[in-house]
């Protein structure tokens, strides 16, 4: 960091950082819940200010917190903005520590928010921990630290910061980011305001404690607006206001809507979330003239899930306001997003049947199309919300079971997060079954329904194709794997381990057809083609069988898979596969000898095209990888297993056809000798670092070969 250099050394220095983005998807440019902090201890408390991102600093070469923390800061704060943050704020925490003994480590957002004491253990590296609004409390810690008086109190109560206590953005703090903005972050993020006062049940936001809504003055949001826009150039940009809520208040909302319509900025759209119940056909209007596009929270299509999420205390007027906010954005061209969750508790079948009827009526079946996308979202358990607060009284009045619970302290939170049964009636495995059967046709048929024209076209047909995406075979395998895997490590729990379900992968009949589905839409989507027996095996074959249990969810795509060794030993992708058997013209009847078998799935493949009437021969020095091949290989009596060493010639001299499924920096002169005459053996040649996959054929005269193109495949474990 070069941001203090200087600069007066007696002013405290503090550092605020960004661990970065939820998962791993696209990041955002803004961090407005860091620069507000940074503008209240630059004007308040005479603090030198550094905003490091880990989302873009990571555009700048590889992270280093050493180097980050070279300016000796004495206040490092860290956002952990919600629960699927604790594991990596509490890593990035402790090697803080390390690096800067002396230097008070603080945290704040959602998650210390709502469970501040998941950060003052023993083992916990954070000396303070913020509960709410963080400008006043870090305000006075810095000013503490200054004075040489380190408080006592390791959870800092909320202090409220007022509509007036809003400051405004120096955007200047991310000046080194702006060069490289673009290669991370997906859009820009501001916040024009604070809180929300309704109480969903789901949501996080009264874990802040304060939830009154507090904006700033309209004319100032959009000069702060046009103040990003002046620095970084919105003009390629969508900018996403990320309030809770945008103008609950009517008089704040059209004032401003007005103003930003007269004064614009340069960005493609303006993206925000409002309840759809505040709005009117004015307000979309202002829209249409503001270049805005809004989000609503709807949740539910069924009337009795919309009172039990405490989304609308009149559910059928709220869904009749939805259709006619649809009409008029249809009219005037504005397009907009509605989010539904699935399988919130309280859920039944009959709840999403109706869910999913009336998200058909609003986006599919309406005459003229529609301007707007869906997005469909599992329920997750977040702490600090109305529903984990009165946990155990949602558990007795809906059957509710949360099956991993508190999730934040495991791996897998995006899974365990949304592991949960939601009702008596509806267990996990149904509501992802029934989300397949109900919510995936909407989402299929929405592109050649929409027919927003306006600006940012793309931004919005990328949306409907990202969620196109999200309910793809491949992740309903994903969270089927998972739930393999969680349960076989919890155990114990009737409702995840009960009579009809699953007990195993080989008895999984809805995951291996997931599985099909997901390989052929690796297969289409790679363009792989291989001769029609080999693509049957390809289809066939239940890859997912053939890996660990925790990489079931990545069975289905092109990429090598490690099989749980040290040294390395992978499963070949599946176009490898293609390019080996079909360089050596598998077909039926043949004899192949496969070097290097790992679990078996070389094997299957090639038993499957040579059939009844050919045979397999599958060579493997690791005795847990012959087990696992024995097991996966039991329906093929056409193949045989070997433990042994691939260089052991005796055990396969004479074939006429051989597979090396590990590289080898030349081929042996015995592999040549054992060859049959008029044979041909594929393998990859070179080191790790450059391979080609070559085929030798041995005839009358010598034997000659050809290079296929380049490969990368594991060395060989017993090099000669």
């Amino acid at each position: 960091m070069t941001g203090t250099a200087g600069r007066r050394a007696d002013r405290p220095k503090v550092l605020l950082l960004w661990p970065g983005g939820l998962f791993t998807g696209g990041a955002n440019f803004g961090v407005p819940q860091l620069l507000t902090m940074a503008d209240v201890l630059q004007r308040e408390a005479d603090a030198l200010v550094d905003i490091v991102d880990l989302d873009l600093e990571k555009a700048l070469g590889p992270v280093d917190l050493s180097r980050i923390v070279e300016p000796d800061y004495d206040l490092i704060g860290i956002s952990c903005y919600s629960s699927y943050d604790y594991l990596k704020v509490m890593a990035i925490g402790a090697e803080l520590r390390r690096l800067s003994p002396r230097a008070w480590l603080v945290t704040g957002g959602y998650h210390p928010s709502a469970r501040p004491l998941d950060f003052t253990g023993e083992d916990s590296p954070f000396d303070y921990v913020v509960v709410g609004d963080g400008e006043l409390p870090l305000k006075r810690l810095v000013i503490a630290l200054a004075d040489g008086q380190r408080p006592s109190e390791q959870v800092r109560s909320p202090e409220p910061l007022g509509d007036l206590r809003l400051a405004s953005y120096d955007w200047r703090l991310l000046e080194r980011y702006r060069p490289v903005a673009r290669q991370v972050a997906s859009q820009a993020e501001i916040y024009l305001s604070r809180g929300c006062p309704f109480d969903c049940s789901f949501c996080m936001e009264r874990a802040k404690r304060e939830v009154a809504w507090r904006p700033l003055d309209p004319k100032q949001a959009v000069e702060e607006i046009r103040r990003l826009d002046r620095f970084l150039n919105l003009s390629s940009w969508t900018l996403f206001i990320s309030d809770a809520v945008f103008g609950m208040r009517s008089q704040w909302r059209k004032t401003f809507l007005e103003e930003l319509a007269r004064r614009p900025c340069r960005a493609r759209k303006l993206w925000l979330l409002i309840r759809v119940d505040l709005i009117d056909r004015e307000d979309l209007e202002l829209m249409a003239r503001a270049n805005v596009a809004p989000g609503f929270g709807l949740e539910s299509g069924d009337l009795g899930q919309l009172q039990r999420i405490c989304k609308a205390k009149k559910p059928q007027a709220y869904l009749d306001h939805m259709m006619h906010v649809a009409e008029w954005a249809r009219e005037l061209d504005v397009a907009f997003g509605a989010n539904v969750i699935v399988g919130h508790p309280g859920e039944t079948e009959r709840s999403l049947r109706a869910s999913a009827s009336y998200l058909d009526k609003l986006f599919i079946q309406t005459p003229g199309g529609t301007t707007g996308f869906v997005s469909i979202d599992p329920f997750r358990l977040y702490p600090g919300s109305p529903i984990d607060e009165q946990l155990e009284q949602w558990k007795q009045n809906t059957g509710m079971v949360a099956h991993r619970y508190p999730w934040w302290h495991d791996g897998d939170q995006g899974f365990l997060a949304e592991w949960i049964d939601p009702s008596s009636e509806l267990d996990f495995r149904e509501t992802l079954r029934l989300r397949r059967e109900l919510f995936d046709p909407i989402l299929h048929a929405l592109p050649d329904r929409f027919v927003y024209r306006g600006p940012a076209q793309d931004y919005f047909k990328r949306a409907i194709n990202e969620q196109i995406e999200v309910a793809s075979a491949r992740r309903s395998l994903q969270s089927l794997g998972l739930w393999h895997l969680w349960r076989k490590l919890v155990g114990g729990d009737g409702r995840a381990t009960g009579p009809g379900l699953p007990q195993s992968l080989d008895q999984d009949d809805e995951l291996t057809e997931l599985a099909r589905q997901a390989r052929r839409d690796t297969l289409t989507g790679r363009q792989i083609t291989a001769t029609p027996a080999l693509a049957r095996a390809l289809d066939q074959v239940p890859r997912e069988r053939f890996v660990e249990l925790e990489l079931v969810g990545e069975s289905a795509a092109d990429v090598a898979l490690p099989l749980g060794l040290d040294d390395g030993s992978t499963l070949s992708a599946m176009h490898a596969y293609v390019a080996a058997f079909e360089a050596l013209e598998l077909a039926a009847g043949d004899a192949l000898v496969e070097l290097g078998g790992g679990t078996g799935y070389g094997a299957a493949l090639a038993s499957e095209v040579v059939g009844e009437g050919g045979q397999v021969l599958s060579i493997e020095s690791e005795p847990a990888l012959v087990a696992a091949a024995q097991a996966n290989l039991a329906r093929y009596p056409q193949t045989e297993l070997i433990l042994a060493d691939a260089h052991d010639t005796a055990r396969w001299a004479g074939a006429a056809k051989v597979y090396v499924a590990f590289a080898i920096d030349a081929l042996p002169p015995p592999w040549l000798a054992a060859l049959a005459e008029g044979g041909c053996l594929v393998a990859p040649i070179g080191d790790g670092t450059g391979q080609s996959l070559t085929l030798f054929s041995k005839g009358l005269d010598g034997v000659s070969e050809r290079r296929l193109g380049p490969v990368l495949y594991v060395g060989d474990r017993h090099p000669r």
